[in-house]
């Protein structure tokens, strides 16, 4: 097995460049991902809050215990309605 390594020399400025493109790509997935789902509505935490009448921490509470399942784009949470909508009809 005769690997060749190759070292390329680039600036942290190009390194950061390249990094930012890695993550606009990894967020165009996922937003194309969720848009192909069945349910194309999505909540936020402060919006699913109010929906089920219900304070942010208890949606932050919900999700670290495994009730809530949600979808990370950026920075951002999003919660799918769908399955929001199917955990209310059990």
């Amino acid at each position: 097995m005769n690997k060749k390594l190759e070292v390329a020399l680039i600036t942290t400025d190009q390194l950061h460049n390249e990094f930012d493109k890695i993550k606009e790509l990894i967020k165009n997935e996922l937003l194309k991902e969720i848009n192909q789902s069945q349910q194309k509505e999505l909540f936020t935490r402060i919006e699913l809050a109010k929906y089920l009448k219900v304070s942010k921490q208890t949606i932050i509470n919900w999700t670290i215990r495994g009730v809530l399942n949600p979808k990370y784009i950026g920075n951002r949470v999003y919660y799918k309605a769908d399955e929001v909508y199917k955990l209310l009809d059990c």
